[in-house]
């Protein structure tokens, strides 16, 4: 059994959802100390939301460029 590295509480795996540049994702699978609710991502977890923050941000860009 994992155990939290902040609290050694007992570690839970789930799915949550993520705000990242005001999209919410939705069902991303994480685990969770029941104690003090420290959360941890996978690697490929962290990479996918990274990955949808840089999408947004271009897009963002192209669809709405800084006036000069």
């Amino acid at each position: 059994m994992k155990t939290c590295y902040t609290c050694k509480g007992k570690i839970l795996k789930k799915n949550i959802s993520v705000e990242v540049s005001g999209i919410m994702i939705q069902d991303i699978p994480v685990e969770v100390c029941e104690r003090c609710g420290e959360t941890y991502f996978t690697t490929s977890a962290a990479t996918f939301i990274q990955n949808v923050a840089k999408f947004v941000e271009s897009r963002k860009r192209e669809l709405m460029p800084i006036p000069a």
